[in-house]
């Protein structure tokens, strides 16, 4: 049952680059990397090592790893523990396109190479996944080593010589060892609590897969605690203590997700949005879109489509 769903949200990731930055750094040095709430950052080591300090929790890197940190936490990149720091931005940088930079730091030590991203996601369930990650992600030290160490070579490759071009294979690349790093986690951990966990439940499960199957099906807690197999103050009790949100003001949330897609990409007339996230008022689900996105639907479509042209 979570495989579908799983499945889904790796595929339409939604990925979207905030920046792209490829870097030569010379010892001494550190950098103070801002919080980006909504976004993940990796952090692909090419040349030399580096620490990594999230949260207290210090990570060495060499060449070759990739570590993700997921929830956009502002974090520490040093060339060894204790050496001062510089925020991001007041580094000197030049401009490769409109996201992608080169930063040079000078200095009498041994150079690091590394390729940093942060990205946004849009696809339908990737925030509830990405909240369940840890606040650091190492990526590319299991079984499929391999695989990753090329894509590695590749990007260190096209940012020790760059061609034209090189910009958006690096971020191609580094893209796909987001989704690579996600996914293997997810296939070696199963947490306690989140939505991972809710999906993976075999009761729960199955009253998740229904309803993100048919999500405009007039669903109640009832009739969701009957898929569940569960009592509705079972079901209940065990959906807000797994998943930590009550079960109708998770399917409030994800019908407004799917209508914020719809509205969107697809440019349906809102009564037929509406009747596809289960609601048969206009006004009702005006409404409720309202309460989710801090606008009316109309009034998102009309932003939305005056920011992509």
């Amino acid at each position: 049952m979570d495989h579908d769903v799983l499945t889904e949200t790796l595929h339409d990731f939604g990925m979207t680059g905030v920046f792209y930055a490829v870097s030569e750094l010379a010892a001494p040095w550190g950098i103070e990397m801002p919080a980006m709430p909504g976004t993940l950052v990796f952090h692909l080591v090419t040349r030399g090592e580096l620490v990594l300090e999230v949260e207290g929790e210090t990570t060495p890197m060499v060449a070759g790893d990739v570590v993700l940190v997921p929830h956009g936490t502002g974090h520490a990149i040093l060339d060894s523990p204790g050496s001062a720091t510089t925020p991001l931005f007041d580094l000197p940088r030049e401009e490769l396109s409109e996201r992608h930079e080169r930063i040079r730091v000078p200095g009498p030590g041994p150079v690091t190479g590394l390729v940093c991203g942060a990205v946004s996601f849009t696809g339908l369930g990737v925030a509830r996944l990405i909240r369940g990650l840890p606040p650091v992600l190492p990526a590319g030290r299991g079984d499929e080593a391999a695989w990753v160490r090329a894509a590695f070579d590749v990007i260190g490759a096209e940012s020790r010589s760059p061609r034209p071009g090189s910009d958006v294979v690096t971020a191609r690349l580094a893209d796909i060892l987001v989704v690579h790093a996600v996914r293997d986690w997810l296939e070696s951990r199963t947490p306690d609590r989140g939505w991972v966990t809710g999906l993976r439940d075999p009761q729960l499960g199955r009253a998740l897969a229904a309803f993100h199957s048919e999500p405009g099906a007039p669903w109640s807690l009832e009739s969701l605690a009957r898929k569940a197999g569960m009592s509705r103050s079972a079901f209940a009790a065990r959906f807000s203590d797994l998943i930590g949100e009550p079960p109708m003001a998770y399917v409030t949330t994800w019908r407004m997700d799917v209508a914020a897609r719809l509205v969107r990409e697809e440019r349906l007339p809102l009564a037929r949005v509406a009747e596809r996230v289960g609601y048969r008022s206009e006004a009702a689900f005006n409404r409720a879109f309202r309460r989710a996105h801090g606008e009316t639907p109309g009034t998102f479509a009309r932003r939305d489509s005056m920011f992509q042209h």
